[in-house]
């Protein structure tokens, strides 16, 4: 952004900085959630998000959130998450969403189970500062890492899984649904 004479302009440039910043911040939320999770740093998972979050079972702020966390995780032993291909979008400059691919692999009753997965993410800037406003899952398949996805029913075998309890990806995109309705 500069103009005849080659000088910038310090609105266009200060905004793309905080764009780049912005988009690091959230990107490394990602990441941070990952690392609390496999940690099980549940106080430090629930300050990932706005003070004012909305738990699953309706309750309200980091301290519902943490409690909410707590026995979800608890079925669980070792688990691993690895986080990739982050797409951002700003909706404005203190709101955004996001999509993050991960595969995150779960110790659970004597099984290895992995399950690939999306976060549909929205976030939201607060006093500087960069969270999650939420974030929902969505499955392409769980299975033991041993077994073929294709023999659970359903793509999905996750024993004892409380949140998540069926595989809806890649069916739920509309662009799936047309490409394979199309003939070729």
């Amino acid at each position: 952004m500069s103009d005849s004479l080659g000088a910038v302009d310090p609105g266009g440039l200060a905004a793309r900085v905080d764009r780049l910043d912005s988009t690091e911040q959230i990107r490394q939320l990602a990441y941070r959630y990952a690392q609390a999770l496999d940690s099980r740093d549940v106080t430090g998972l629930a300050a990932l998000f706005v003070e004012d979050v909305t738990t699953h079972d309706g309750r309200v702020g980091r301290e519902a959130l943490a409690e909410w966390y707590d026995p979800v995780l608890r079925p669980y032993g070792i688990t691993f998450h690895l986080v990739a291909n982050h797409v951002i979008e700003f909706t404005d400059a203190d709101h955004a969403t996001g999509t993050v691919y991960c595969r995150p692999e779960h110790e659970v009753d004597g099984e290895w189970i992995v399950m690939p997965m999306q976060y549909w993410d929205r976030y939201e800037r607060r006093d500087g500062q960069w969270y999650f406003k939420s974030r929902s899952t969505h499955v392409f398949y769980a299975a033991d890492v041993a077994a073929s996805p294709l023999a659970a029913p359903g793509r999905f075998h996750f024993p004892g899984n409380p949140f998540i309890s069926r595989a809806d990806l890649p069916e739920r995109w509309q662009t799936w649904r047309d490409f394979w309705s199309r003939d070729s």
